[in-house]
């Protein structure tokens, strides 16, 4: 009769708590505060300031949560995942400075009066779809998928703003029945880097070749056009939902003709 408590137990005691415990303070109290105080006091954009936000949370995803063992990894996921929501919702009702600013840096005034939803829609959609994603594909499969948000679509806005200004065109958003404005530099900033995330993590495990170059454009190119057409606040959710399988299935096309399958 004990043994399904000794499970639970052990379940629990295996979770790496003190990793995500850094991660949840270092993401929302370091980080959030940290791009809230540099869009006041250096009158920083939002689009800059949210994307600090962005980036920082992948950047301290990488040693605190994203290698770690397959067993502790999906847990943490789903823990971390719930514990980013639980702050961030805590932070948006807060009237205390330090507990609001949070979540402060990343609200854009372009997104008003609707600033929240598309600050919360996005990330839990992002969530549940990375939770799903490490339960049904190999994690290794998920880390490029994952990478590519936090790198290639994490640059594409900040860059996009600086180098923008001048290539910018427009999509028609099916979802909310408007216009996106998008840019060829934030386009080619999805591209290239989506390429070197691909192309990286699939030559850890197999040789450098001109196939691989190649797959890596591929991956590139469709990423980006997935995250020109995807509709407002839906990119972050639609590149991991659609780059796992896609990304899966070009490692495993490179790893049988490298004798293997992932």
């Amino acid at each position: 009769m004990q043994a399904p408590l000794n499970i639970m137990e052990h379940f629990i005691t295996d979770i790496p708590w003190t990793r995500i415990v850094v991660y949840l303070v270092l993401s929302t109290l370091v980080l959030g505060n940290i791009s809230t105080y540099l869009r006041k006091e250096y009158a920083l954009k939002d689009g800059y300031s949210r994307k600090i936000n962005h980036i920082g949370i992948m950047i301290i995803t990488g040693p605190t949560l994203a290698f770690l063992p397959d067993a502790q990894l999906i847990p943490a996921v789903f823990i971390g995942s719930v514990g980013l929501i639980v702050i961030y919702s805590i932070s948006a009702l807060s009237s205390t400075w330090w507990v609001h600013g949070i979540v402060s840096g990343c609200l854009r005034k372009r997104d008003e009066p609707s600033s929240r939803f598309f600050f919360f829609f996005p990330l839990i959609s992002f969530n549940i779809t990375l939770v799903f994603m490490a339960l049904l594909f190999p994690l290794d499969i998920v880390r490029i998928a994952f990478f590519t948000v936090a790198i290639a679509d994490g640059l594409a806005e900040p860059i996009g703003l600086r180098y923008g200004v001048t290539n910018t065109y427009q999509l028609r958003d099916v979802i909310w029945k408007t216009t996106n404005t998008k840019s060829l530099a934030g386009s080619f900033t999805v591209m290239i880097f989506s390429a070197i995330t691909f192309f990286v993590f699939v030559a850890f495990s197999y040789p450098i070749s001109s196939l691989l170059m190649a797959l890596a454009v591929s991956y590139g190119f469709f990423i980006a056009t997935l995250e020109a057409v995807s509709p407002r606040g839906m990119d972050n959710m639609l590149i991991l939902l659609i780059a796992t399988p896609v990304a899966m299935t070009l490692t495993n096309l490179y790893a049988t003709l490298n004798g293997g399958v992932i």
